[in-house]
């Protein structure tokens, strides 16, 4: 029966391994997608910005 446990950690283990580098990957790619959304939104409303700012002091 230990010997049967041990089988099947083990291949739950091999089977889950591959899941987890899948999942740790998509999250990387889902920080990287994330950070060039905010990035994009932020780099345009800068100048916007910047002229709310100007305009506000006159």
């Amino acid at each position: 029966m230990l010997a049967k446990l041990k089988a099947l950690r083990q291949i739950y283990k091999d089977e889950t391994r591959f899941d987890w580098v899948v999942l740790a990957a998509d999250a990387f790619g889902l920080g990287i997608v994330l950070f060039a959304f905010a990035n994009a939104r932020i780099g345009d409303s800068v100048p916007e910005l910047a002229n709310q700012i100007a305009s506000i002091q006159f």
